[in-house]
Order: structure tokens, then C-alpha cells, then sequence
């Protein structure tokens, strides 16, 4: 199952790239560019409530430019406790080299074959 949805997230990764050669924040709507330095760690932070709706945030990333240093799921403050309370999936990145990249956010049950609910693309500028 894993094997199966690497390959349709990786198939969506390349269809979604490959729709501009110059920046894909061309044909599609991208969130605000992040700025950082070579070595540098940054987060992206987004909704998310995979207790109760099972969705779940994957990433997708050129390895060549950056790391994923850590991925976690933080509950919001009214859902302490609570399971299947929103609250927010923070994804820790590390900037590898200098130079212009994009991290695409996919919002997706693993189980429904890849289908995608949400996406987001942050660009990221490394200096």
C-alpha cells in the first residue's frame, strides 16, 4: 500500500512540475515565498484534524535543496486531550543549498488511492 501511494503521489508531484518549466507558481496559486539561508531551518504549519477525518498532510520536495527535519501533529488549545480535536501539522525543513525550490503540501486520505483534497505550494528562496 505505501509502495502504491509513493508512486501516485510522485505521478501528482511530476504532473503538477512539469506544467511550467519556469516556476509552477505560474499556473497554479502559491502561498507566500519563504526566505532563508543555506543551513538554516524553517516550518510550514498547517490545519489539519486526522483523528476524526483521517486527512493528513504529505510533502513533496526536491531532496536536492532541502531535508525534512521533522513532521509532527500539534492539537489546537480546545482540543487538549481530546481525540480527534483539529490542531495543526508542523513540518520542520532544513535548507541544503542555495537557490530556488517549492515544497508542495498534498492534503489526502493515504488509503483513497492518493485522492488530493487540498494543496498548497510554498515557494523557498535559500541565499
Amino acid at each position: 500500500m505505501n509502495r502504491f501511494l509513493s508512486i501516485v503521489l510522485t505521478a501528482a508531484f511530476f504532473s503538477i512540475a512539469a506544467v511550467s518549466a519556469s516556476s509552477i507558481c505560474d499556473n497554479a496559486p502559491c502561498e507566500k515565498p519563504i526566505n532563508v539561508s543555506q543551513g538554516e531551518n524553517f516550518n510550514i504549519s498547517l490545519e489539519s484534524n486526522p483523528g476524526s477525518t483521517g486527512f493528513e498532510w504529505w510533502s513533496q520536495f526536491e531532496t536536492e535543496y532541502l531535508s525534512l527535519v521533522d513532521s509532527a501533529f500539534v492539537p489546537g488549545d480546545q482540543g487538549a486531550g481530546m481525540v480527534g480535536a483539529p490542531g495543526k501539522q508542523l513540518f520542520t525543513f532544513n535548507a541544503n543549498k542555495a537557490g530556488e525550490t517549492d515544497v508542495i503540501m498534498l492534503y489526502l486520505r493515504p488509503w483513497e488511492n492518493g485522492t488530493i483534497d487540498q494543496q498548497k505550494i510554498f515557494p523557498v528562496n535559500i541565499s
